[in-house]
């Protein structure tokens, strides 16, 4: 399946809802874009009918920073590549920005599938795992508030 990455803008966001069921989240991701906190990108299909396949986030501002977050593909789409196209476009944005190593925070314990992608891109644990507290949203968009293991990886980028 042929498929395209860019940056998204604010028409996107019902076609992003169609990945994670969140619209609020994603006006303020879009907010977050026009103040050039956040870059948020999303892969979707070459065809007549051009389909969000899945998105992430670069973080530009924060403790560990640029950071790559919120990488979601369309079960449907998983395994054909879309993710690590979001991964790569985001470092490039990074590189573009003149950034010289990327971060990224996953949960070893719920996400090892994550782990695993972002190992084969060349990141590399900075952090033993730690506890940390959140809050999630719901597929029908109501949140709650969870505690998770985290753990930082880094990569070169230059």
């Amino acid at each position: 399946m042929k498929y395209s990455v860019r940056t998204a803008v604010a028409r996107d966001i019902a076609g992003l809802c169609s990945v994670r069921n969140n619209e609020t989240l994603f006006m303020s991701y879009m907010k977050q874009q026009e103040n050039k906190e956040v870059i948020v990108v999303l892969a979707e299909t070459e065809d007549e009918d051009s389909v969000i396949m899945g998105f992430g986030v670069l973080k530009l501002q924060g403790k560990l920073v640029p950071k790559l977050s919120d990488l979601y593909v369309k079960e449907i789409y998983r395994g054909q590549g879309a993710g690590s196209a979001l991964i790569r476009y985001r470092e490039e944005r990074a590189k573009e920005l003149g950034c010289s190593e990327i971060f990224v925070s996953v949960d070893p314990v719920e996400n090892p599938r994550m782990i695993k992608l972002i190992s084969k891109h060349g990141y590399h644990a900075i952090s033993e795992p730690y506890s940390k507290q959140a809050v999630y949203y719901n597929e029908d968009g109501s949140s709650y508030e969870k505690t998770y293991i985290r753990m930082d990886l880094k990569k070169q980028l230059l």
